[in-house]
């Protein structure tokens, strides 16, 4: 059976990112991520998404291209803009996302994919960015195999679709 699928509007939020390329090392970059992210005076407030910025599937994960990001509090020091590798800060506007949940982290998203788009287009949608996937905040220590993510899709309403 398919999971829940739903259209949200997310919140504005202020994130710590940082660009990647090569394997997904999650818990490595989060580390790295959350460590420059103090350094910097900011606290680290919310999960880590990574931001898939090359279609998972089909590459050679020497060559996958990711970005990690976990929203932060206090006042930026460094900004950098989103065109940037980082690590910086950035400010991320309110916008809509069609969100599902998985199981198996990124090892699992690849098989969704084909349907999660035709749910886009059945609702009137077009994707507005790349997948993102929202990890547990306590996942270091779990297969990927025990991980619950939420899958979101930035969003925008086809022309002429209400």
């Amino acid at each position: 059976m398919w999971p829940e699928v739903d259209v949200v509007t997310l919140p504005p939020v202020r994130v710590a990112y940082m660009v990647h390329k090569g394997p997904y090392a999650l818990a490595a970059a989060l580390q790295e991520l959350e460590s420059w992210a103090r350094g910097k005076g900011l606290s680290v407030v919310g999960a880590p998404v990574l931001i898939y910025l090359s279609n998972p599937g089909g590459m050679a994960a020497s060559q996958r291209e990711w970005e990690i990001q976990a929203a932060v509090d206090g006042e930026a020091v460094t900004a950098n803009g989103p065109e940037a590798q980082g690590p910086g800060v950035k400010d991320l506007p309110p916008r809509e996302a069609l969100c599902t949940r998985n199981r198996g982290g990124y090892t699992a998203i690849e098989p969704l994919l084909p349907a999660l788009f035709q749910v886009v287009y059945d609702r009137g949608y077009r994707l507005a960015g790349p997948a993102e996937e929202v990890y547990p905040r306590d996942f270091a220590g779990k297969t990927l195999a025990e991980l619950q993510t939420e899958v979101r899709f930035p969003v925008v309403r086809r022309q002429g679709e209400h």
